[in-house]
């Protein structure tokens, strides 16, 4: 599973009782670009915004014996993060290195770029998508950078936690048409523009926007899952959403000729199974504050629930080795017995979420492609593929947990007397209803949806939000 560092540092601040919306953790320079009074200063992070963060990683742990951060700066404050060393320190946590897709991933996003700003009206002053794909290139390979102040200032602002609000730019709410028919092209140009202003404050809405685009394609390359932290994850779901509705029939359609079997099995053994979950974040409070040891809380946690993610790893190993969609099926049942069992324990509770597997852009499909990243003619390209090698890739697919975000918005209020007992942090009213509503904002722009990233589930309707409404 691959996680973004917002979500780690800001769960290690939370437990460290760290004030809201504190600054001493961002360096002068990234803050130069982070203070901005009418975009990003006015969504700093809250106590309730990183108990969500915190809940996430909590059962992003509980789920995978291996969770991996892209390897960027380190925080001004990284030696107070105890959680986040924790997590480092048992293995728990594992940077990446990133060096060998430095180039396949600069020259997808350099072309991809390239064909959405010559579709543009638009001019751009100064930057080029060569220039942010050689700065992504720079950035994965590790490389050191000594030119302009502008670039160093580019090249910081990219390696950094900052993140702006996915609300920052008015001008998305001006085509919020196109970036529901085009999220991709529409989404690319803006962190093109937003770089392009760049002393218009609007620098760090860029970098948040390209950021999300590296963690997904990072994530496509090396064929893992991403939980992407609360900011990133509205535009990440669209993305997603748009890929698996733009491509979903005629990959179906493939994947069926390939397997010798009609699209409705196709769409079967695509149905996401429910997720049941011990509450992963109730109990590591109370440890917590019974005990006041995060690294034992850590632990605890970890080992008791040791054989969800053997039944988890299993799964993926079962999925990867299946020669026809009957015997994924038959893994699919070993897994939702085994998660019946959880559902059993957890006496009946509702699911927290759901499994499916990744419907994503394949970068080993499309390598050659002038635009990588055009949907409208990848599902046309993969299934030119040879016939096993659809089967192949269809089996191997990463699994992925698709937690309930709704509920998390919803249910923060009853955890606020445990948080403080534990950390001395609390949940207020106030905090919470507003972040319903900055949320709700954001999902009305990008598309209301109540789980990550997975399509909504047959049983729970899509949320519907407006600028008024809370998420």
């Amino acid at each position: 599973m691959l996680i973004d560092q917002t979500m780690v540092c800001e769960a290690s601040r939370l437990l460290e009782g760290v004030p809201a919306g504190y600054r001493g953790h961002i360096s002068d320079e990234d803050w130069r670009w982070h203070y901005d009074e009418g975009h990003h200063i006015n969504w700093l992070p809250s106590v309730e915004e990183r108990l969500l963060h915190l809940s996430t990683l909590l059962d992003a742990i509980l789920l995978y014996d291996q969770v991996y951060v892209l390897d960027s700066g380190k925080p001004a404050d990284e030696a107070s993060l105890t959680l986040r060393r924790v997590l480092f320190e048992r293995g728990i946590l594992t940077p990446l290195d990133t060096r060998t897709l430095a180039l396949p991933v600069s020259n997808e996003l350099t072309k991809f770029l390239a064909d959405v700003s010559a579709d543009r009206e638009e001019e751009l002053w100064d930057t080029s998508p060569g220039y942010v794909g050689e700065n992504i290139r720079v950035t994965l390979a590790h490389e050191q950078h000594h030119g302009s102040d502008e670039r160093r200032t580019f090249l910081s602002a990219l390696r950094s936690e900052v993140e702006g609000s996915p609300l920052h730019s008015g001008s998305l709410f001006e085509h919020a048409d196109e970036l529901r028919a085009d999220p991709l092209g529409t989404l690319g140009f803006e962190l093109l523009r937003q770089i392009d202003r760049f002393d218009s404050g609007a620098l760090v809405g860029g970098v948040s926007h390209l950021r999300t685009f590296v963690y997904w394609r990072t994530a496509a390359h090396l064929g893992l899952p991403f939980i992407p932290s609360l900011r990133r994850l509205p535009t990440y779901h669209l993305l997603t959403n748009h890929i698996r509705n733009s491509v979903q029939e005629r990959v179906y359609s493939a994947v069926g000729e390939a397997f010798h079997c009609s699209v409705s099995e196709v769409y079967e053994n695509e149905h996401p199974l429910p997720l049941y979950l011990p509450p992963a974040l109730s109990l590591f409070l109370d440890h917590l504050r019974a005990n006041g040891n995060i690294a034992s809380a850590i632990d605890d946690l970890r080992r008791s629930h040791r054989k969800l993610r053997r039944d988890l790893a299993s799964f993926q190993h079962a999925m990867g080795g299946s020669a026809t969609l009957r015997d994924a099926r038959d893994a699919q049942r070993r897994l939702t017995a085994a998660l019946t069992t959880l559902r059993a324990e957890a006496n009946g509770a509702p699911p927290h979420g759901a499994i499916d597997q990744v419907l994503d852009i394949v970068p080993a499909a499309v390598r050659a492609a002038a635009n990588p990243l055009d949907v409208s003619g990848y599902s046309d390209t993969l299934a030119r593929r040879p016939a096993e090698w659809i089967r192949s890739w269809w089996v191997r697919r990463p699994i992925r947990s698709a937690f309930a975000l709704s509920d998390r918005l919803l249910g923060l209020s009853q955890y606020d007397q445990l948080l403080e007992a534990a950390t001395g942090q609390r949940c207020t009213t106030e905090g919470i209803s507003w972040l319903h509503t900055r949320y709700g904002r954001c999902l009305a722009l990008y598309g209301g949806e109540t789980r990550l990233p997975a399509p909504a589930s047959p049983t729970r309707p899509p949320l519907t939000t407006s600028d008024d409404t809370s998420a």
